[in-house]
């Protein structure tokens, strides 16, 4: 819970006076990916289910209700990653930016003071080259955790590990901005991050939790990076 009630405080900072105004693009980029995503999703996911049952043998239809619970809690989880995802990857210098003002109202001190308002634009390629990064770091993992649905008795444990593992990356997705405007290498971020792991843990898992509910998770992403920028700026 040390770590979870940072989210609580990243819906109290977006709501101040001097960092609102920066939560309106990467809201607004959010609900027009959200809507489109939704579409794609419901489209296949009712053919994949279809598929499912087809594929199962009549002596095992039985099996139909426990599928469409096991498939439907994977498929909420991989959608709301991918929401994610690529909300952040969209609103990337958005994001880091709000996560700056939000360390300056904080602190009371500039992040980047030498730095003119819009190097933030010319910075724009870097950023996104950030969102690869942690795109080509959660890309393997997520492989191997969905591998494990397939492996015999340890595809018991294969959902909380899944949960877990995608909980840690929301943490590693949002903590990122605050630390990357200090230009700090993503390796180093992941140590040092791993050196208040269940802290973090648990504002991952609040955030994963609450992108999961319609109409909240329009504002969860600029919360999230507003929390995690407070959470940052307290540990160091």
């Amino acid at each position: 819970m040390s770590g979870a009630h940072y989210l609580i405080r990243g819906f109290q900072l977006i709501g101040k006076r001097e960092i609102r105004h920066f939560v309106i693009a990467p809201m607004l980029m959010s609900i027009f990916l959200f809507c489109g995503l939704l579409y794609l999703a419901g489209h296949y996911f009712s053919h994949l289910m279809h598929w499912v049952e087809n594929y199962l043998p009549n002596w095992l239809q039985w099996l139909n209700w426990l599928l469409w619970v096991g498939f439907s809690l994977a498929f909420v989880i991989i959608f709301a990653y991918t929401f994610t995802l690529l909300a952040n990857l969209v609103a990337a210098p958005f994001n880091s930016l709000l996560a700056e003002r939000v360390e300056e109202y904080l602190t009371g001190k500039p992040v980047n003071p030498d730095l003119p308002w819009y190097d933030f634009i010319k910075d724009t390629p870097r950023t996104l080259g950030r969102e690869l990064s942690k795109l080509f770091y959660y890309l393997p993992r997520a492989l191997l955790c969905l591998i494990l649905f397939l492996v015999p008795l340890i595809q018991v444990f294969a959902a909380v590990i899944w949960f877990i593992f995608n909980a840690w990356m929301m943490a590693i997705q949002y903590l990122d901005y605050p630390m990357d405007n200090h230009r700090i290498p993503f390796k180093t971020m992941r140590k040092e991050l791993g050196q208040q792991y269940f802290a973090n843990l648990g504002f991952g898992t609040l955030v994963m939790l609450m992108t999961m509910v319609p109409l909240l998770n329009f504002l969860v992403m600029p919360a999230a990076v507003a929390g995690a920028t407070a959470m940052w700026v307290d540990q160091q």
